[in-house]
Order: structure tokens, then sequence, then C-alpha cells
């Protein structure tokens, strides 16, 4: 029987299904009900106070016993080995050199257990677009290497990211020194200010890891690895990511009946929102966004948005300067 035939035959034997679920959902009531939960829960409840140094504080010393990450595991294999179609119950992450489980999630604090491949990284550095970028991702991070393969890390710093940064004063990234790992080496990142890369390694790294949104900053920024200047950056806050997205659909859709509720987020704290809501909003009509552009150009908090909304509006104006010329 081919894996396609006996997909079909587990999916039409209605009894086999619901018992997978059913060891699905066990697993996660036992895992959230479970001791290291509970621990990882207590954790974050009470904190001595509410900071990123705070969490990270209270993250290393969780990361210092990581029996939890054997429990997972052995845990998980047993369902695997009773049920083929046993699916861990926890969300994944995946890039294009690591792979893992996220098995706790709070609105501050986000923990992962997953493997960076020896290969996948090998290939990314021998790609045509090779090391290309360093990033910074505006969160402070905790990172226990479980078995570090032998890996050697770079660490940068760049100037601060908070609220009122701009490409223009983003400078540039510096190197912060390059050092071997050793299995079981904690870290803490300060992602604000701080990045690494991963220059080699001989095995894989199994690597847990927790990503504080407390204090985080609005932006996640990149830097060229070659000329160590800002290539770009992102939103850190899911909520401006969603409104990018959505506006951006609006756009594409061609949906000018939408240009008065796009029009409310140029009230958005974040400038780049805003940026990118503008930008979005002239692509769709560029008439209706003419007095929003004006505003922007005239009004803005942030001297980059004023900046680039004052460069599009010369750029519209000046034809019209001509030929009244």
């Amino acid at each position: 029987m081919t894996v396609a035939q006996e997909l079909q035959e587990w999916l039409a034997d209605g009894a086999r299904h619901r018992r997978t679920l059913a060891a699905i959902n066990d697993f996660a009531r036992e895992w959230r009900s479970g001791p290291f939960h509970r621990r990882f829960e207590e954790m974050v409840a009470t904190l001595p106070e509410q900071s990123a140094e705070a969490l990270a504080d209270a993250v290393r010393a969780l990361f210092a016993d990581d029996r939890w990450v054997d429990c997972v595991i052995a845990g998980l294999a047993a369902r695997a080995r009773d049920d083929c179609y046993f699916d861990p119950p926890f969300a994944a992450i995946s890039t294009d050199v690591h792979t893992g489980l996220v098995v706790f999630d709070d609105a501050r604090v986000t923990i992962a257990a997953g493997v960076t491949a020896v290969s996948d990284l090998a290939a990314k550095k021998s790609g045509k677009r090779g090391p290309t970028s360093i990033g910074f991702t505006g969160r402070v991070s905790v990172m226990k290497f479980v078995k570090a393969g032998g890996a050697r890390l770079s660490f940068w710093e760049a100037p601060p990211i908070g609220a009122g940064f701009t490409a223009a004063g983003a400078g540039r990234c510096r190197p912060a020194g390059t050092r071997g790992i050793e299995d079981g080496e904690i870290l803490v990142i300060d992602g604000r200010r701080q990045g690494f890369v991963i220059e080699h390694a001989r095995a894989n790294l199994v690597v847990l890891q927790a990503e504080i949104a407390l204090d985080q900053a609005p932006l996640s920024v990149e830097y060229d690895s070659a000329t160590r200047g800002f290539v770009g950056c992102s939103a850190n806050d899911d909520s401006a990511s969603r409104i990018q997205m959505i506006t951006t659909l609006l756009r594409k859709l061609d949906c000018a009946a939408a240009v008065p509720a796009m029009a409310a987020f140029l009230d958005h704290p974040d400038f780049f929102v805003r940026w990118h809501v503008m930008k979005e909003l002239l692509g769709l009509d560029l008439a209706a966004a003419l007095p929003y552009l004006k505003r922007m150009a005239a009004r803005d908090p942030h001297p980059e948005a004023r900046r680039a909304a004052r460069s599009v509006l010369d750029g519209l104006e000046a034809p019209r300067s001509r030929r009244a010329a």
C-alpha cells in the first residue's frame, strides 16, 4: 500500500480519525495542566517587575533546568509511535535554517524549542545571495544552546531602535566580537541594539528560545552584512502588520470605497504604519489621497513621514508648475 492510499484509508476510517484527534487533544491538555507548563505560567505571573530585563532573568533561571524538553520529546515520540498520524498540538515555526515548536505562548513571552540545521546554514551561506544581512529583532531574546553543534557566532551592535527611529538615523551596525558557543550555554540578546550571526557550525544546533514582547521596539531592523548600512525595517506589533497587510490588499483589489476607512489609519501611533497607509492610498485613488498627503507633509509628528510626504507632493506639483509657466 502506498503512503497516499494509507492516508486515504485513514481519512475514510472515522473511528481512527477520531482516535488521532483525541490523542492530540489529550496531549495538549496534559501539557497545559502539567508541572512544566505551570512553571512557565508562574514565571510570568510572579515577575518582580513588568520589564523585559526582569522576564529575561526569570527565563534564564527556567532554562537552567531543561528537563521539560526531554518530557516534551518523549511524550511526542510515544504518541507518534502509537499513531503515525499524530500531530504535535503546538504552533510550528520555520525559517530557511530553523524549525521548531512553540511550547508556551503568553502576551509577554513566547518559548520555543527547535533545531537549526547545519546543512541549511551551509546552503544559505554558499547560495547566490550569501550572508547578506544582520538582523536586530527589536526584542530581548533568551537562548539556550542545548546542543551548540560547535557553532561560532559573530555579535553585532547598532543604534538603539526606539519610537523615534528613522532610516536617516539608523547609522551602521558594528562588530562586537566573535566566539564559539558551548553546549548548555545561555545567551541574552537585546535585539533593540544587539544582533548575532551563526558564522559556522559542525553539527545541528538544538536551541531553546524565548522571545520577550515586553518593552519591545516597534520595529525589527536589517543591516547589510557587507556595507553594514541600513537595509530596511518591519513592524513588530501584530496589529500594525495586519493594518499594513489589509491596506495593501484593498489597494490591490482596487477598492476605492475603502478610502475613508484606510484614511482613518493615518492617525496610527507608528509613523511607518502611517506612511505605508499613505502609499497605498496614493496607489488606490490619487485625487482622494491628495488632501491627506498635504496634511501629512505639513503636520505629521514624525520628521521622516513629513519628509517623505513632502517629497511625493513636490513630485506631483512640479509638472503642474511647469505647465503653468
